[in-house]
């Protein structure tokens, strides 16, 4: 019976103590693909910049464009008196089926078309037709994560945040979540982190309507980040809530911590880290928050670990001590029960 209480123990110590032995050694390492990629990335685009900038559509020639609204009149004809609006595609429909697209059109040049389209119905005085552009309202397109999507017009002074809660706001929670506004506007395609604009507006007067656009609003994945190239900070460790913080250039690490919640208690100020994506794989940066001297400038895409607890060589020990004493414990109860 001593014997095999004996056994039990010896097997147990060796278990616990030669566990690291049977470790995998050749295994492809994670820093050594983040290198590889960070290469990658830095020869396709060597100036790192964002490729969801807002366009500057300010020099874009200010044509007609879809959901602007004319007004047609004509004194011998009922039937030619009303105001009309270009549909989503810029085409204005008129009385007797005459069409006309206005895309990409001066007015005086949509009122030309619109004249010659009328010649064939009169022998003389067409222009007697009144032809007057109303208003320069654009249509809108709204989809995605939006309570009410659809196509919504929009004067030409209002911001893409209007636009947004014309559809009924985001279905979710900005202040926790993260959503992007997917734009295409004519030949321009781009991107816009609706935080980033609730919070700053640093792209509320660059957004210029041109008409027939689309905006799809989607939720950035818990994981995405570098891959989509939106700037985060992950904070992980000693914060009251953890998880992707949005980049703010020349923000210290007190702000991030703040914004994840503040510290938790007992954390453990000389075991904090950076970790950090570089050409040369995941490095990383220790530093006491209690020496603001050691603190390091956070870079987009750092993984911040704020300790909130310090565990001793010693701790770690009395652990496995406590674990093997908890095996002998069990292993004498079942022969004690034998």
């Amino acid at each position: 019976m001593k014997y095999l209480l004996f056994l039990l123990s010896a097997t147990s110590i060796f278990l616990v103590a030669g566990c690291s032995s049977n470790s995998v050694k050749n295994y492809p390492r994670y820093s050594e693909h983040v290198a590889k990629m960070m290469e990658h990335q830095e020869a396709a685009n060597p100036a790192n910049q964002m490729s969801s900038e807002v366009p500057d559509l300010s020099k874009v020639p200010v044509y007609m464009a879809p959901g602007h609204l004319f007004t047609m009149s004509h004194s011998s004809d009922s039937k030619l008196s009303g105001k009309f609006r270009a549909d989503f595609n810029g085409i204005l429909q008129l009385p007797y089926n005459v069409n006309v697209d206005v895309s990409n059109k001066t007015f005086p040049e949509v009122k030309e078309t619109v004249l010659n389209a009328y010649r064939r119905f009169f022998q003389k005085g067409v222009e007697s037709v009144n032809f007057t552009l109303t208003s320069r309202d654009f249509w809108v397109e709204v989809r995605g994560l939006v309570k009410k999507p659809g196509r919504y017009l929009v004067r030409p002074s209002d911001s893409l945040d209007l636009v947004v809660d014309a559809a009924g706001g985001v279905q979710g929670d900005i202040s926790v979540d993260y959503f992007t506004a997917s734009l295409k506007q004519s030949t321009y395609e781009y991107q816009v982190l609706l935080n980033r604009y609730f919070e700053s507006n640093e792209s509320a007067d660059k957004i210029r309507w041109l008409g027939g656009d689309s905006v799809f609003i989607s939720k950035l994945d818990s994981l995405a980040g570098a891959s989509r190239e939106i700037p985060f900070v992950t904070m992980l460790g000693g914060v009251i809530k953890p998880g992707k913080v949005l980049h703010q250039k020349d923000a210290s690490l007190y702000y991030y911590i703040e914004k994840s919640g503040g510290m938790v208690q007992g954390l453990g100020y000389e075991e904090c880290y950076v970790f950090r994506n570089t050409t040369e794989g995941v490095k990383r940066i220790n530093f006491s928050f209690d020496k603001p001297e050691t603190i390091p400038v956070i870079f987009p895409n750092d993984t911040v670990y704020m300790n909130s607890k310090v565990e001793t060589e010693g701790d770690t020990w009395l652990q496995r001590l406590s674990s093997v004493a908890g095996i002998i414990s069990t292993a004498a109860l079942l022969i004690i029960a034998l």
